[in-house]
């Protein structure tokens, strides 16, 4: 099921919103003034999707209604005056219930202290009842770790601390959302201390590394995939191939005609894949003007569905690498932009062709790179995706570029959009695709 509108009731105590998706265009934009919850909403209802609940427990509305299609909706009500939410499932006449609690006192009671030591990465234990995470790089109680990190445990142990209805957790876990904030330059890592330490103080310090350079090093590990599965299978076409030939009947469509426009169609998808970055540069051997023999055909027909075989390997990868290319390549003014199998992201001056390192790359260059590649090599298909002020750091002309790439993103790479933006210029000639979010309850 995908999601087909959102609604949530007395935000902040105050604003009422309804936010109908734009299904068939796949991108809806929701715009309105500081202070109406439009990043507060989207990280709502990404938080309730991967059952981080805390975020509800602790921002004030009164209910948010999530209706699918073709059909279903789910309520989440927050009691007022107690720490509960109650989830409400409804599916045509099937409904379900259940009542999740922040009691704090019973969570300190009946799950032990130890119980996430070791079992979620970015959290350790630094005091008695305090754990830090290196994630948002605070400290957080018990209670915050049980409601922001329970889901990450294993099942057994995740649902008896939160056992909701199975059909609720499934609704919840296989709709699948991600939101992309405003801070994309930098990613953390954690640098364990050489020195024994003693308990309750940190074994790690958070680091910082540039998100340009972590994707640039996915990218050759994306390529090398794809060069390794596509050489394993070569491998095994090559051992059978005599075996398979000696026992070929060629089909009626296998005239010479047919195989040179097949083998020209392969000359030009290898083509493609170097100029993308995705095999080495190499001079393919034209065939024979004057006419092939019925031996030559045969051989031809055999070698030709390998290499097809071989080729479709890179099927997913190549589209994406091209449109990527493209996008950044059009945005840059004074750079060019390739991809390089052993060397990732590489940055030409225009002036010169000398190599431009990322740390040389401004925040605008960075963000396009590193939003493009997030949607097109990291995101799920069928996912709904949450931009969150993709204005930050655009230019006005890139701006207003922005809708015209995520168009073709979704296309290829079948994502929904919903996209929270302040700028008239991101929005540009698509007034259609827009939900104001004003007015109070």
């Amino acid at each position: 099921m995908k999601i087909k509108e959102i609604e949530i009731r007395s935000l902040f105590g105050y604003f009422d919103h309804k936010i109908p998706l734009k299904t068939d265009d796949r991108i809806t934009i929701i715009h309105g003034p500081n202070g109406v919850g439009k990043t507060t909403v989207l990280r709502l209802i990404s938080s309730l999707f991967k059952c981080q609940f805390f975020p509800m427990f602790v921002t004030l509305f009164d209910r948010i209604v999530i209706r699918f299609k073709p059909k279903g909706s789910l309520t989440v009500i927050r009691v007022k005056k107690e720490k509960k939410l109650r989830l409400v499932y409804r599916f045509g006449k099937q409904l379900t219930e259940y009542m999740l609690s922040m009691e704090e006192e019973k969570i300190l009671r009946e799950y032990p202290r130890g119980l996430f030591e070791g079992m979620i990465d970015n959290i350790e234990r630094i005091g008695p009842s305090e754990w830090y995470d290196e994630k948002t790089d605070r400290s957080m109680s018990l209670t915050e770790v049980v409601f922001s990190y329970g889901h990450l445990l294993p099942s057994d142990i995740r649902k008896s601390i939160i056992p909701i209805p199975e059909i609720i957790e499934n609704l919840l876990e296989h709709t699948n959302i991600v939101i992309l904030e405003t801070q994309r330059l930098f990613t953390r890592y954690k640098e364990e201390d050489e020195e024994p330490v003693p308990r309750y103080r940190r074994r790690f310090r958070a680091q910082q590394r540039m998100t340009v350079e972590q994707y640039s090093e996915d990218m050759i590990a994306q390529i090398e995939k794809h060069q390794r599965k596509s050489g394993e299978l070569g491998a095994s076409l090559d051992s059978s191939f005599p075996q398979r030939l000696l026992k070929l009947e060629l089909p009626k469509q296998a005239t010479e005609r047919h195989i040179r426009e097949k083998y020209n169609h392969q000359l030009e998808y290898r083509d493609r894949l170097m100029r993308s970055g995705l095999i080495a540069a190499e001079d393919p051997a034209p065939l024979p003007s004057e006419g092939l023999a019925d031996n030559d055909l045969k051989i031809l027909w055999a070698y030709l569905e390998d290499v097809n075989k071989k080729l479709q390997v890179f099927k997913w990868l190549l589209p994406r690498v091209e449109l990527f290319k493209d996008i950044v390549n059009s945005r840059f003014s004074y750079k060019k932009f390739e991809v390089d199998r052993e060397k990732g992201f590489i940055f030409e001056s225009a002036h010169d062709e000398s190599i431009v390192p990322p740390r040389a790359l401004s925040s605008g260059e960075q963000h396009e790179i590193v939003l493009t590649y997030e949607l097109l090599f990291k995101a799920q298909p069928g996912s709904l995706i949450f931009i969150d002020e993709p204005e930050l750091s655009l230019h006005v002309i890139w701006q207003r570029k922005f809708l015209e790439d995520i168009a073709k993103i979704s296309k290829l790479a079948d994502l929904d959009f919903l996209i929270a933006t302040h700028s008239p210029s991101i929005i540009h000639d698509r007034r259609d695709l827009m939900v104001d979010l004003v007015g109070g309850g």
